[in-house]
């Protein structure tokens, strides 16, 4: 398979094909878009989520997409195969994409023609009619990973308030009001999921049974990338580490230092002060003595 970004540089080229004068009414997909689809389904291969699986249905034209979507564990829908084409507009992510499902899905928020009803693909207008808060519609924040994940929700949970398959909304109703009692709604659910199982397995897909399985993710192995990333913030930022980080007992040693530095030059200054007042006294004693001295010679003199 051709990668994302070679795909993206005959995304254009592709989406401006066309023939005679329809060509001209063709609106160009924005740069933008380009990269963000590129970018999205190059991030999907390298980490798939849990629950779906993404490829393109052409190599060389990022708008138009493959989906499969696993049915979660412990519901209706387990061990189901759904596959859905998901088309992008060409203002992407400024306005949101379709999905229409190619499995068939009995389900209040699915028309019969497989189109999915699902207020966070709905453009963000303001419409009391509808029951949705602009909240809850498209914003361009959105992407691939939100709004299938969305639809893996809604698949066991359905908005019956304003459902795309009225009979399958009074079905679902009257299933989930009867306590289980009555099944139609359940048993044409779980026929559906073990015909796409079926077909999964004719296309060698193992679908996941377990919550364990279904929620397994790949383990990726750091790439040359991150590492020299990793390299880069250890070269250029001098980070502590526990080892240079002052300790208690350095702070304590640093204390003890000063203490005993305080304490020395007070000796110092003691002995200092001990030695001067003891050279005074000597001092003057021996002035006494010579005062004396001088008196005995005096007296010698007078007599």
């Amino acid at each position: 398979m051709t990668t994302a970004a070679s795909t993206s540089q005959h995304a254009s080229s592709t989406m401006m094909a066309g023939t005679g004068s329809s060509s001209s009414n063709i609106t160009a997909p924005s740069s933008s878009a380009v990269r963000a689809l590129a970018m999205e389904y190059k991030s999907l291969q390298e980490e798939p989520v849990e629950g779906f699986r993404v490829k393109l249905i052409n190599d060389d034209n990022l708008f138009e997409w493959e989906v499969a979507i696993f049915g979660p564990p412990d519901t209706l829908y387990q061990g189901g195969y759904f596959k859905a084409h998901m088309n992008f507009p060409h203002d992407y992510p400024y306005s949101p994409p379709t999905i229409r499902f190619l499995t068939k899905v009995w389900h209040p928020n699915v028309y019969e023609n497989g189109d999915l009803c699902i207020s966070i693909l709905h453009p963000p207008v303001d419409d009391p009619q509808s029951g949705e808060l602009p909240c809850e519609r498209w914003n361009p924040t959105q992407n691939v990973r939100t709004i299938l994940l969305s639809v893996i929700s809604l698949l066991n949970e359905p908005n019956t308030f304003s459902p795309a398959n009225v009979d399958a909304s009074v079905m679902y109703r009257r299933w989930r009001d009867s306590q289980g009692k009555d099944n139609e709604y359940p048993n044409i659910i779980r026929k559906q999921a073990l015909a796409a199982n079926a077909e999964a397995k004719r296309e060698g897909i193992v679908v996941p049974m377990t919550l364990e399985d279904y929620c397994l993710k790949p383990t990726r192995k750091p790439t040359a990338e991150s590492a020299l990333d990793a390299n880069f913030y250890d070269d250029d930022f001098d980070l502590e580490t526990e080892d240079d980080l002052p300790t208690d007992d350095d702070d304590f040693d640093e204390d003890d230092d000063e203490e005993e530095g305080e304490d020395d030059d007070s000796a110092s200054a003691s002995i200092s002060k001990n030695n001067g007042n003891a050279k005074s006294k000597n001092n003057g004693l021996a002035g006494a003595d010579d005062a004396e001295s001088a008196d005995d010679s005096g007296k010698g003199e007078t007599t």
